[in-house]
């Protein structure tokens, strides 16, 4: 064997081994991604239900106020 094989197969090996590494990094993070867990939006969805029931609330004080200033009447 001469150098130039000898070198051939060094650098192979090389690559080989740097692949392994990434392959292992990317499977090490998929493994963390996989395991954490959604978060818990309960507490969002009942603020969102306290909220929609202040807009319902507030659209009817807008519409008592409007009906009231468009009546001439009514002062």
């Amino acid at each position: 064997m001469d150098i130039k094989s000898i070198l051939g197969i060094i650098g192979l090996v090389i690559t080989l081994g740097g692949m392994m590494v990434t392959v292992g990094g990317v499977l090490n993070r998929v493994e963390v991604l996989e395991a954490r867990s959604a978060p818990d939006i309960k507490p969002i969805v009942a603020d969102i239900a306290i909220n929609k029931g202040e807009i319902a609330v507030l659209k009817a004080k807008i519409d008592e106020i409007k009906a009231r200033s468009d009546n001439p009447l009514q002062q």
